[in-house]
């Protein structure tokens, strides 16, 4: 059986009530644990243990991003037994996954899940990197099954959109597999390059894709099982100039740690950003 897992920030507690106990009733988890970020005060600890449901453990830090919340997590898993599957705190699972449970876990180190709300939306930057391995028969009809590469490092992968790393769909994360605990101390050196305040414009789905490629998985599949309600507290877009200066800090602390290739395209391709964007902001003054 899975352990299943949530993390979200303390202003979004109640979505511990509107969603992951859906998830809990659906998938009967050997446990549950809800990861909660930005508690720093003793009286945040209290409140809390008073409100949140006995029947889940409860963690606290104040990483104030995804991403040291996430590598927190991936340490934290090695004490559990088994699989753990990760949902984003504002989805709520379909029963069938289940049954693609069934079938990925026996195929791959880690799989992910897609919501249907985005496939309905026709999903065209995952199936851009994206190709079709199959389907998986249900009681009531089948799901497809697409392979998403972690790393595209090619000349179309450099200039275009988003990161060269990326693990693809996102709501649902599952773990086969750990990374080792040097990966993650190593990883979470690169990250500790990068300003506290930059940190949340990296995306925690490039975090994971740098981890996968670090176990050395070349794709992810992913499957849609799952509906996103999403929380709407975020409002406008990250300016691409500072989403560009976090993922080049971020690159540069991973060349220093592993020495590797592709990161040095990684961070290339930020630098490059940086001065487009650069450029983009401050044309008007030069």
């Amino acid at each position: 059986m899975i352990t299943l897992v949530t993390y979200l920030p303390l202003y979004r507690i109640h979505e511990v009530y509107e969603y992951f106990m859906k998830n809990i009733e659906i998938l009967r988890p050997r446990n549950a644990v809800v990861y909660i970020d930005n508690v720093y005060h003793e009286k945040q600890k209290e409140i809390i243990s008073k409100v949140m449901p006995s029947n889940i453990e409860i963690k606290v830090g104040n990483w104030r991003n995804r991403n040291n919340t996430w590598l927190t997590m991936l340490r934290d898993f090695h004490n559990f037994n088994g699989e753990v599957m990760v949902v984003d705190s504002d989805n709520v699972v379909e029963p069938i996954l289940t049954d693609i449970h069934d079938v990925l876990s026996a195929q791959s180190l880690i799989y992910a899940i897609l919501d249907e709300e985005a496939w309905r939306r026709n999903p065209r930057h995952f199936l851009a990197r994206s190709r079709k391995i199959g389907d998986i028969k249900l009681s009531n009809g089948a799901k497809p099954v697409y392979a998403y590469k972690v790393y595209d490092g090619s000349i179309r992968g450099m200039f275009r959109g988003g990161s060269v790393f990326f693990i693809g769909p996102k709501q649902v994360v599952t773990f086969m597999k750990l990374p080792d605990i040097e990966l993650i101390a190593k990883v979470e050196r690169a990250l500790n390059e990068v300003d506290p305040w930059l940190r949340n414009f990296i995306s925690d789905e490039t975090l994971l894709g740098i981890i996968a490629h670090l176990m050395g998985i070349k794709e992810v599949p992913w499957s849609i099982a799952s509906h996103h309600h999403h929380h709407g507290s975020t409002l406008g877009k990250a300016t691409e100039l500072l989403v560009a200066a976090a993922h080049y800090q971020f690159a540069k602390g991973l060349v220093r740690e592993f020495k590797r290739k592709e990161f040095n395209k990684y961070m290339v391709k930020y630098f490059l950003s940086a001065l487009i964007n650069v450029k983009d902001v401050f044309g008007g003054l030069l």
